[in-house]
C-alpha cells in the first residue's frame, strides 16, 4: 500500500549481521553524507558510486552506510534493485519511478505517461527533503539519470559491477577484496566461532582459497556452519581440490550453498559482455603468470595491442579484470578459474593450444632480445620468427625494466613449458630468463631452470643444445661450481666447433677463461681467452672483443702484469663507451679501480670504483654492485677509513647472500676479515676467515683459498699462535705456485720471512723475503716493496 504524503519512508532491507570490515570505505561514504556546497551548506546532490566485481560485497556496503546514516535523511531512505546484471531483464528506470511516486502517495493515475515527466514529478516530491536513495545493481548511467533528485540534500548511492564513468558528479568507489584480518574475521563469523576455532594458517589459506571474495567467504562459512561433521581442514581440503588442476576439473563448485552460486554470479558478469570481451576473458585464462600486458593479451589472441587494450579495458570496466598498473592487468583468482572452465568448455582444445603456442613464443621472443641488448657478453639473437607485435627492447634501460617487469610471467611461462613437456619453449624461455636470473639471482632457481632446459635441448637442435649448455656452464661458474661449469662448456665448444659456429665458439672460450680464471689457472686462461679476442675481431663483434680484452685484463693483474692489465681494461671501457653498453663499462672500471689499487694509487682507484658503482645503481645491476662494493670496501680499508670499508662490505655482502653468489659472499667476508684484523678485532676477523676459507673450499675456488689462506694465517700470527701461521702460510704458498699467483705467492714467502724472524731463523727469514721482494718488484708494487726492503734491513740489523 502507498504511504500518505508526508509520511517517512524506509525501504532499506536489512543490514547483515555478519558486515565486517571496510572501515575506510565506510569513513568515506559517511564523509561523503557531510560534505557542505561551495556556500557551507548542501546545495547538490551528493552520489557515490561503489563498484567492484560480483560477489564483492557492494550491496552490503551500501546497505550498512545506509542504515548508518538512516538519522542524517530523516525525510526518508528509498531503496531498488535495478536488475542491471541479474538473472531477470534489467529494470526499466520508468516503472521504477512509478513505483517510487506511488509509495510518496502520488494516486496511479496522476502519475504521467512518459518517463520524462516521471522523473519530474519525483524531483518534485524531492525536492527540500534530506532523503537517501540506493539504487543498487546499475546496468548502465542511462538506467539511472532519471533516478537522481534535482536539488541539494539528497544523497545517492550506486552500486554497480560497471565503472560509471558517464556520471560526472559521482564520487567513485572502487571495492576490491578485503584484507586478510578482515576475511578470516568474516568468514569466522559466518561459520560461528566455535567451528572456526583453528591455527592462523589455516584460516589464512581457506580465505586465500576464497580469494578474500566476501560471497566466496560467506558461502564457504555457511557451507561449514551447515557441514557439522565438517572440520576446517576438511574444507581447505576441498577448496584446494577444486584448484588442483585448472585445466581439466578446476570449477567453483565448491561455492555452492544450496542458495548463492558464485558460478552463477559470475556468469551474470560474464553474459553481459561483447563477444570480443567474451573470448578475451576466456582465454586470459591461459596466461601463466599473475598477470598480462596488452602485448601479451594480442599474442594470445592473434591480434594488434592496441584492439587488444581496448578489450582489456572494456573488462576492467565490467570489474572482470584488474588493472594493477597502468598497462598491466589481472584476474583475480577465482573469475581465473571461472575464464577457465568456460575456456574449456566454449574453445576447442586445439585453438587453445595455438593461442598458448603463440603466447610462450612472444615471451622467449623478447626475453631473449631484452638479454641481447643488456648482456656485456655477447649472446646469441632469439631463435624462429620475430611476433607480428612486440615492444621496443633495444634500449638497454627499457630492455632491463622489460625484464624485470615481466619476470614472473617469464618464470610462469618457464613453468608451463616445463611441466608440459614444451622442450623447445623450455629451452627457449630459459635463454631469455639467463641474463636477469644471471644479475638479480636467486641463483639457485637460476641452476633449476638452466638445468631442466639443457636436459630437454638434448632432444632439438645442436645448436639449441649448445646454447643451452653455455648458458648452464655460466651459471655453474657464477655459483662457484667450477668443475660442473666446465663439464658443461667443453661440450658446448665441441659442438660450436662441429656445426662451425665461430661466434658460439668465441663465447665459450670466453667462459672457459672465467672458469679457469677463478681457479687460479690464469695461464690456462689466457689460453682461452686471447683466441675468443681474437676471433670476436675478426667477426667485428665489438661487444665480443670488449668482453674479451675485460677477461684478459683481469688474468694480467692476477699475474702481476699491471701495465698490460689496466691497458687491456681501458681497451674495454672505450669499446663500451662507444657502444653505450653502460654494465660493460661499469666492470672496465671496477676491474680498473683494482688495478690502480693495486699499484698505489689510490685516489684514481677510488674515481674509477665510484663511477663503477654509480652505474651499476643507475641500471639497476645488484651482482655488479656488490662486486663493486667489495673492491671499495678494501680499497677504504687500505686508506685507513675502516667504518666506511666495514658498511661497504657488509652490503656487498646482503646482496651476495640474496642472488645467491658463493663465490662472492667468500670475497667480502676475506675483506671483512682484513679490516677487523687491521681495527683489532682478531676474533671476529678469524670468524669471517674461516667463512670464506670454508665456502672457497666447497665450491673448489683453489686459487681464492690460497689468497684466503694468507689473510687467515696472518691473523692468527697476530693472536701469537705463530707455528700454526706458518702452517698457514705454507699451505698459501703450494697452492700460489701451482696457480701461477705471483702476488699471492710473494705474500706467502713475506709471512714464512716473518715467521723465521720471530723464531730468530735469521738466515731463513731472509731468504724467504729475498724470495718476496724479487716478485713485488718484478710486479712493480712499489708499496710492498719498500715495506719488504725495511723488513729486509731490520733482519739484517738483528743478525749482526
Amino acid at each position: 500500500m502507498a504511504k500518505q504524503a508526508g509520511t517517512r519512508l524506509n525501504q532499506l532491507p536489512l543490514d547483515t549481521r555478519a558486515f565486517t570490515g571496510r572501515g575506510h570505505e565506510l569513513a568515506q561514504l559517511l564523509e561523503l553524507a557531510g560534505l557542505p556546497g561551495p556556500d557551507g551548506v548542501p546545495g547538490t546532490v551528493v552520489i557515490s558510486a561503489i563498484d567492484g566485481m560480483g560477489g564483492v560485497g557492494k550491496t552490503a556496503l551500501a546497505l550498512h552506510a545506509a542504515h548508518v546514516l538512516t538519522e542524517r535523511f530523516p525525510d526518508g531512505q528509498l531503496f531498488v534493485d535495478l536488475q542491471g546484471v541479474h538473472e531477470r531483464t534489467p529494470r526499466d528506470p520508468g516503472d521504477v519511478l512509478v513505483e517510487f511516486l506511488q509509495a510518496f502517495g502520488m494516486p496511479p493515475g496522476s502519475i504521467p505517461a512518459e518517463t520524462g515527466a516521471r522523473a519530474a514529478a519525483f524531483r518534485d516530491r524531492l525536492a527540500g527533503t534530506r532523503t537517501l536513495l540506493v539504487l543498487d545493481n546499475a546496468g548502465s548511467e542511462e538506467q539511472i539519470r532519471s533516478l537522481l533528485p534535482g536539488t541539494g540534500g539528497c544523497l545517492v548511492l550506486i552500486t554497480s559491477r560497471l565503472r560509471l564513468k558517464g556520471l560526472d558528479d559521482a564520487y567513485p568507489l572502487n571495492l576490491d577484496v578485503l584484507p586478510i584480518a578482515d576475511a578470516i574475521a568474516l568468514f569466522c563469523s559466518i561459520a560461528t566461532p566455535g567451528r572456526a576455532a583453528a591455527d592462523a594458517p589455516l584460516l589464512e589459506e581457506i580465505v586465500a582459497l576464497c580469494g578474500r571474495l566476501p560471497l566466496a567467504l560467506r558461502i564457504a562459512g555457511a557451507i561449514l556452519r551447515g557441514r557439522r561433521s565438517w572440520s576446517l581442514q576438511h574444507l581447505a581440503d576441498r577448496l584446494r581440490a577444486n584448484r588442483a588442476n585448472r585445466a581439466d576439473r578446476a570449477d567453483l563448485t565448491a561455492f555452492f550453498d544450496g542458495d548463492r552460486d558464485l558460478t552463477t554470479v559470475f556468469d551474470l558478469s560474464y553474459r553481459s559482455l561483447g563477444n570480443d570481451c567474451q573470448i578475451m576473458f576466456r582465454y586470459l585464462s591461459l596466461v601463466p603468470g599473475p598477470d598480462a600486458d596488452a602485448h601479451a593479451a594480442a599474442a594470445l589472441l592473434d591480434t594488434d595491442p592496441d584492439t587488444a587494450d581496448d578489450v582489456l579495458q572494456d573488462l576492467v570496466d565490467h570489474n572482470l579484470l584488474i588493472e594493477i598498473a597502468p598497462g598491466r592487468y589481472r584476474l583475480h583468482d577465482l573469475l581465473r578459474l571461472h575464464a577457465s572452465t568456460l575456456a574449456g568448455t566454449v574453445d576447442p582444445a586445439a585453438e587453445r593450444e595455438t593461442a598458448m603456442d603463440r603466447l610462450l613464443s612472444y615471451y622467449s621472443h623478447c626475453a631473449q632480445t631484452a638479454s641481447v641488448t643488456i648482456a656485456r657478453v655477447p649472446r646469441p639473437a632469439p631463435d624462429g620468427p620475430a611476433p607480428v607485435h612486440a615492444p621496443a627492447l633495444g634500449d638497454p634501460g627499457i630492455a632491463r625494466a622489460w625484464l624485470r617487469a615481466e619476470l614472473p610471467n617469464l618464470e610462469a611461462a618457464w613453468n608451463h613449458a616445463h611441466t608440459s613437456h614444451l622442450d623447445h619453449h623450455t629451452t627457449a624461455l630459459a635463454a631469455g630468463l639467463a641474463e636477469t636470473l644471471r644479475t638479480d639471482g636467486p641463483g639457485p632457481r637460476a641452476l633449476q631452470i638452466h638445468q631442466a632446459a639443457e636436459t630437454a635441448a638434448r632432444s632439438g637442435l645442436p645448436a639449441t643444445h649448445a646454447d643451452a649448455l653455455s648458458d648452464l656452464g655460466r651459471l655453474r661458474r657464477i655459483a662457484g661450481a667450477y668443475s660442473a661449469a666446465a663439464e658443461a662448456l667443453e661440450p658446448a665448444l665441441r659442438i660450436y666447433r662441429q656445426l662451425g659456429n665461430r661466434f658460439g665458439e668465441a663465447v665459450v672460450l670466453l667462459e672457459l677463461g672465467e672458469v679457469r680464471y677463478l681457479i687460479g689457472d690464469h695461464l690456462g686462461a689466457a689460453d682461452v681467452q686471447e683466441p675468443a679476442l681474437e676471433i670476436f675481431r675478426q667477426l667485428g663483434n665489438r661487444r665480443g672483443e670488449a668482453a674479451a680484452l675485460n677477461g684478459l685484463g683481469r688474468v694480467r693483474f692476477m699475474t702481476g702484469d699491471y701495465p698490460g692489465a689496466a691497458d687491456a681494461q681501458e681497451g674495454a671501457l672505450r669499446i663500451y663507451r662507444q657502444l653505450g653498453i653502460r654494465y660493460g663499462e661499469a666492470a672496465a672500471q671496477t676491474n680498473l679501480g683494482e688495478v690502480r689499487s693495486a699499484i698505489g694509487d689510490y685516489p684514481a682507484a677510488a674515481d674509477a670504483l665510484e663511477r663503477a658503482l654509480e652505474i651499476f645503481r643507475q641500471i639497476g645491476n645488484p651482482h655488479g654492485e656488490a662486486i663493486n662494493l667489495t673492491e671499495l670496501g678494501e680499497l677504504r680499508s687500505r686508506t685507513g677509513d675502516y667504518p666506511a670499508a666495514a658498511d661497504a662490505l657488509e652490503r656487498a655482502l646482503e646482496i651476495f647472500r640474496k642472488i645467491g653468489s658463493r663465490l662472492g659472499e667468500a670475497a667480502a667476508l676475506h675483506n671483512l676479515g682484513r679490516v677487523r684484523h687491521r681495527t683489532g678485532d682478531l676474533s671476529g676477523a678469524v670468524d669471517v676467515h674461516e667463512r670464506s676459507l670454508e665456502i672457497y673450499r666447497q665450491i673448489g675456488s683453489r686459487g681464492n683459498e690460497g689468497w684466503a689462506l694468507n689473510s687467515y694465517a696472518a691473523t692468527i700470527a697476530a693472536l701469537g699462535d705463530h707455528d700454526r701461521a706458518l702452517s698457514l702460510y705454507q699451505q698459501a704458498l703450494v697452492i700460489n705456485r701451482e696457480r701461477n699467483m705471483a702476488d699471492d705467492e710473494a705474500i706467502s714467502l713475506e709471512g714464512i720471512g716473518e715467521h723465521h724472524l720471530h723464531v730468530g731463523a735469521t738466515a731463513q727469514a731472509v731468504e724467504n723475503l729475498k724470495a718476496a721482494l724479487e716478485i713485488y718488484q718484478r710486479l712493480g708494487k712499489r708499496t710492498d716493496v719498500r715495506r719488504t726492503q725495511d723488513r729486509l734491513a731490520e733482519a739484517a740489523v738483528g743478525g749482526m
